[in-house]
């Protein structure tokens, strides 16, 4: 309304014309409307609460494969975490290697060690969830990916045929926090690890937050 008014006056000093006061309203009660996020009548586009993410279990029958990876000191390191339709883990494991890499082969390293996990478990409905989206962009385009990491990805894909069904999606950072803190965990520890029921207290800790909350 004010810069309205002020535009309003600027055209009367400078062009001798002046908008009608209805007129002035009008179109400050249209930019109003146009633009949610200062608006007090309509919903806000941005919410004034972020919206909490939290892992959720997979469908009927199909197994969930959370997998992570990060980077440090010059280490890879992958976290897998694999969950049945009541949020049960089935198995969980973790690892590194002496060698750095990029976010993308670190995503596709973490990718195939839950793919070789799940393949032992002789899973045959799979849900595969990543919080890299660069990985999950080249996984949409692989078809079309003429680039060293798009063969080895068109290799993975073709691993998926295995599998009855399955799908790969992106997982909020939120909802991938038991494979987020195993690749931490092997990476700071120096171990590679497969988990029985005997696993760190702190796994333990967030596994029920994640599945039982």
């Amino acid at each position: 309304m004010l810069w309205n008014s002020w535009n309003n006056r600027n055209n009367f000093v400078f062009c001798g014309k002046e908008d009608k006061a209805w007129v002035i309203w009008d179109r400050a009660r249209t930019h109003c409307h146009d633009f949610w996020i200062h608006n007090l009548v309509n919903k806000p586009v941005l919410p004034l609460t972020p919206a909490i993410k939290k892992w959720e279990k997979p469908l009927c029958e199909s197994m969930k494969i959370n997998i992570d990876a990060t980077v440090f000191n010059n280490k890879t390191s992958f976290g897998v975490i694999i969950h049945d339709t009541d949020g049960f883990v089935l198995g969980r494991g973790g690892g590194f290697k002496d060698e750095e890499m990029t976010m993308e082969w670190t995503g596709l390293y973490a990718f195939e060690e839950g793919l070789r996990l799940a393949r032992s478990l002789i899973i045959a409905n799979a849900i595969f969830e990543t919080d890299c989206a660069s990985l999950m962009n080249r996984f949409t385009k692989h078809k079309d990916d003429i680039t060293n990491i798009g063969h080895c990805i068109k290799k993975t894909y073709k691993t998926l045929e295995m599998f009855t069904t399955v799908d790969v999606k992106w997982a909020n950072r939120s909802c991938n926090n038991v494979a987020d803190f195993m690749c931490k965990y092997a990476i700071l520890n120096n171990c590679n690890m497969l988990f029985g029921m005997d696993y760190p207290k702190e796994i333990m800790i967030l596994y029920v937050h994640d599945s039982f909350n």
